[in-house]
C-alpha cells in the first residue's frame, strides 16, 4: 500500500500485514522463553529419570554386600538386575566398583573415588566425573556393615551420551511444536484478518458501485454492518461525505443565482446597445440608453461583488490547527463608516457614528476583513433601502452580558417583524406596494448572516428607536473567554 505526502511516494505496509507482525513478534518472543524453560524443564526431567535408574543399580549391589564368617572379610555377590536396569538404546558404558579400607574389591581399579568421611551413610549421592576422557555420571553410597570397622563404598558410574541424545531428542520436538505453533498461528491470522476485513471489503465495493453510475452520490454510508473497530472512520467519511455534499450545493447554488441574477443587467445591455446602434448618442434616446448602460454596469458591478463575498462567506473555515485571529472592532467599525459617507452624502443620507471614546479596547475573535465586510454590507443596506434626508447610526460598545456588540440603525421604512427572517434568504426583495421597485439584488443581509456563521457571531433585527427604522444588532465572540468587562457606554461622538 502506498500513501502520498508532499508530492512523495511512501510505502505504508497493510494492515494485515501489520497485525500479523505485531502478534508474530509478541508469540516468537514468548515462545523463545517457553523454549529455555522448556529446556530446563526437559534436563532436569532426563537426568532424574536416569538418576533413578543410578541410584536403583548402586542400591541393588549395596544389599548384596555381605561378612564372611570368621575372617571378616567383605564380599559381594554382583547380581545381574544391577546392570541390566541401565541398558539402553545409546548403548552407554557402565563402570562400577565396591572400595574398603582404600581398596578395591571388585569392578574398576581407576574409577575416581570420593572422600567417604564426608558422605553421609545409607544415601545415594549423585556427581558428574570424567573416566577415561569421557563425561559420566556417578552414583556412589556408604555402607556400614556388622563386624566391619569401616564403611564399604558401593559407586556406579554410567556415561551421558544417552542423556545428551534424549534431550535433544525432545528439544527437537518442543522446537518443532513452538514452530508449528508460531507459524500456525500466521497462517491463521491471516486468513481472520482478511475475514474479519471484509466488511471493509463490501464497503469498497458500495463506494466503486456508486462511482461506476457515472456521479459520485454523496449520501451516508450504511453503518448496519460495519464492525465496532471501524465505526469511528465510517462516521468520519460520512461527515466528510456530508461537508463535500454541502460545498458541492453551495457551488450549484452560486452557480444558479450567479447565472439567474446576471440574465436581467446583460438583457438592459443588449437592449440599450441595439437601441444606441438604431438612434446613436446624439439623440435623446441615445443619451437615455448610455445612462441606462451605465446603471446597468453599475448594478452588474455590485452584483459581481456581492456574488464574490456571499461565496467567500460560505467557505469553511481552513482546516488544522490556527492561531486565532483578534480584531478591534472600535478601528474596523470607524473605518468602514467613513468609506460609506460619501456614497451617504450622495443619497442625502447622513452617517453617525457612536462608540466608546476611552476605556479598555474592544477586540473580538475573527478576521478583520470579515468583520468590515459584515459591518460595510449592514451599511450599504441601511443607505440603499433609508429614505432620502434620512440617518443612519453606527454603534459598536460591550454589554456585560452578552459581550461586544455592534449596532446599525436606520429610520428608513424598516422591515416588518414577519419578513424578518425571510429577508436572510439569498435574493429575497420586500414587495412594498406603492413604492418603486429597489435596485438591489436581495443578497446584502444573506452575506451578512453568512459572515456572522463565520465569525460565530450572531444578528438580530429589531424595529428602530421612535418605531420606525430598522435596527441590526451584531453580537460577537470576546478576544479572550475571561473577556466579560462592565456595561460600556453607547453614547459617543459624532462621524
Amino acid at each position: 500500500m502506498a500513501a502520498f505526502t508532499g508530492g512523495r511516494r511512501e510505502r505504508v505496509p497493510s494492515l494485515r500485514r501489520r497485525l500479523l507482525t505485531r502478534l508474530l513478534v509478541p508469540l516468537g518472543a514468548l515462545a523463545v522463553g517457553l523454549g529455555v524453560g522448556g529446556s530446563a524443564l526437559i534436563h532436569g526431567f532426563v537426568q532424574s529419570t536416569h538418576d533413578r535408574l543410578l541410584a536403583g543399580s548402586t542400591l541393588a549391589i549395596a544389599e548384596r554386600l555381605a561378612v564372611g564368617d570368621g575372617d571378616g572379610e567383605v564380599t559381594v555377590d554382583l547380581p545381574a538386575v544391577a546392570f541390566g536396569m541401565l541398558e539402553s538404546q545409546a548403548r552407554d558404558n557402565i563402570y562400577y566398583n565396591v572400595a574398603h579400607e582404600g581398596g578395591v574389591i571388585t569392578g574398576y581399579l581407576d574409577l575416581p573415588v570420593p572422600d567417604i568421611a564426608t558422605m553421609p551413610t545409607n544415601v545415594t549421592v549423585f556427581r558428574d566425573a570424567a573416566y577415561h576422557g569421557h563425561p559420566v555420571r556417578v552414583a556412589a553410597q556408604v555402607r556400614r556393615l556388622y563386624g566391619v570397622p569401616q564403611p564399604v563404598l558401593v559407586q556406579v558410574a554410567e556415561t551421558t551420551e544417552g542423556r545428551r541424545a534424549l534431550e535433544v531428542n525432545l528439544l527437537l520436538w518442543l522446537t518443532l511444536l513452538e514452530v508449528a505453533l508460531v507459524g500456525g498461528s500466521g497462517l491463521l491470522v491471516w486468513g481472520a484478518v482478511g475475514r474479519g476485513l471484509a466488511p471493509l471489503g463490501r464497503m469498497r465495493r458500495v463506494i466503486d458501485a456508486r462511482s461506476a453510475r457515472g456521479s459520485m452520490a454523496l449520501v451516508p454510508l450504511p453503518l448496519a454492518v460495519v464492525p465496532a473497530e471501524v465505526l469511528p472512520l465510517v462516521v468520519a467519511i460520512n461527515g466528510l461525505l456530508a461537508r463535500l455534499d454541502q460545498s458541492i450545493g453551495t457551488m450549484r447554488r452560486f452557480t444558479a443565482d450567479a447565472s439567474h441574477q446576471l440574465r436581467t443587467p446583460l438583457a438592459v445591455l443588449r437592449t440599450h446597445l441595439a437601441l444606441l446602434r438604431r438612434y446613436g448618442t446624439d439623440s435623446a434616446e441615445g443619451r437615455a440608453a448610455l445612462d441606462d448602460v451605465e446603471g446597468a454596469v453599475k448594478r452588474l458591478e455590485r452584483l459581481l461583488v456581492q456574488l464574490l463575498a456571499l461565496a467567500r462567506a460560505d467557505e469553511d473555515a481552513p482546516a488544522g490547527p490556527t492561531a486565532p485571529e483578534v480584531t478591534d472592532l472600535l478601528q474596523v467599525a470607524m473605518e468602514i463608516a467613513a468609506e460609506q459617507v460619501p456614497t451617504a452624502l450622495a443619497q442625502d443620507i447622513e452617517v453617525r457614528f457612536e462608540g466608546p471614546e476611552d476605556g479598555p479596547a474592544l477586540r473580538v475573535a475573527g478576521n478583520p476583513v470579515l468583520v468590515g465586510e459584515l459591518l460595510g454590507n449592514l451599511l450599504d443596506n441601511a443607505i440603499r433601502y433609508n429614505r432620502p434626508g434620512g440617518t443612519v447610526t453606527v454603534r459598536v460598545g460591550q454589554t456585560p452580558e452578552a459581550g461586544p456588540v455592534m449596532e446599525v440603525e436606520d429610520d428608513g421604512p424598516g422591515i416588518p417583524a414577519a419578513e424578518r427572517e425571510r429577508v436572510f434568504e439569498r435574493f429575497y426583495r420586500l414587495d412594498r406596494p406603492g413604492e418603486p421597485p429597489r435596485t438591489g439584488s436581495g443578497l446584502g443581509l444573506a452575506i451578512v448572516r453568512a459572515l456572522a456563521d463565520r465569525l460565530g457571531a450572531s444578528v438580530r433585527l429589531d424595529t428602530g428607536q421612535d418605531n420606525r427604522g430598522l435596527k441590526v444588532t451584531v453580537t460577537l465572540r470576546p478576544a479572550e473567554s475571561d473577556a466579560v468587562s462592565t456595561a460600556s457606554n453607547l453614547g459617543g461622538h459624532g462621524a
